[in-house]
């Protein structure tokens, strides 16, 4: 059997398996909760900026762009993403921005025992003996992807319905930019498929794979607040944004962009933390003695 087709067959029982299961229900109601809570926050702050300019009276459409644009230059640092920005419904933005904050949590929680748990209970080498250990690991990478992805899209379209029924944003405009939206959180979350199979490739115990990510992950989280208050501060620290571009978390304003090269090149450098991470806990597990 070619390797590719061991990982598609690998991905697929996984998928299945992770689904199915109690842990990708419960996923499933926390993302939708997590939806439903941004879709009444958005609502109540808008409502509340509706009743400061009169009860009768209406926002223009140029005044609501304008303060669209301010927030969002505002939040990526950057008058050209907040134009880009604008012209989409806020609720789906913060949708996006709020997607990045748990998204590799998550992840973890969804893949933490994938390989670890295979250690712990040897079942992995009833399957190594059908697949090669890289097609196995490749695999279980491509479905937590595949699951943390299939869960997205049900968060999001949950909340392109409520944009829609409340009338925060048009037909047309969640169309042209909920899916877009939702490929851009996707491509984010490879990394984050990648770095958590390679947490669980490290220890035998996915209790202490859980811990680690938890460690990692946070670790990675501060360092990217340290990097946009050191940004935004302009100070002698100004230096210390260099290290941002070791962690994923840097890359998010790169996915929302209007320049296309740059917005391009987020992606593929998402997409190779992934695929690197992957392929480090593959030669571990290859490594290992099972």
């Amino acid at each position: 059997m070619s390797p590719i087709a061991e990982v598609l067959l690998t991905c697929w029982r996984e998928l299945r398996r992770n689904l199915r299961s109690a842990k990708g229900i419960v996923m499933g109601v926390l993302f939708l909760l997590g939806g439903s809570a941004a879709s009444l926050i958005y609502a109540a702050v808008m409502e509340l900026a509706t009743r400061t300019t009169g009860i009768d009276e209406v926002i223009p459409d140029e005044a609501i762009r304008s303060m669209r644009e301010e927030i969002w230059s505002k939040v990526w640092m950057s008058e050209s993403i907040g134009g880009y920005l604008a012209a989409s419904p806020s609720v789906l933005i913060a949708l996006f921005k709020g997607t990045l904050w748990f998204v590799p949590f998550i992840t973890l929680l969804i893949g933490f025992d994938q390989v670890s748990g295979d250690l712990q209970h040897r079942t992995i080498r009833y399957t190594a003996i059908r697949a090669r250990r890289e097609s196995i690991i490749a695999g279980k990478s491509l479905a937590i992807w595949g699951v943390v992805s299939t869960l997205l899209l049900g968060l999001h379209a949950f909340v392109w319905i409520i944009t829609i029924v409340r009338g925060n944003g048009t037909l047309a405009e969640v169309a042209s930019w909920g899916p877009r939206i939702w490929a851009l959180t996707v491509v984010y979350s490879a990394a984050y498929s990648g770095l958590t199979i390679l947490v669980s490739s490290l220890t035998k115990r996915p209790v202490i794979s859980l811990f680690l990510g938890l460690i990692w992950f946070s670790t990675l989280w501060v360092i990217d607040l340290a990097v946009s208050f050191a940004k935004a501060a302009e100070t002698e620290r100004y230096w210390i944004q260099y290290i941002g571009y070791a962690i994923p978390d840097y890359y998010d304003a790169w996915l929302v962009t209007p320049k296309a090269p740059q917005m391009i090149g987020g992606m593929v450098i998402l997409l190779t933390f992934g695929i690197a991470a992957t392929a480090l806990a593959s030669w571990i597990v290859r490594r290992r003695d099972i």
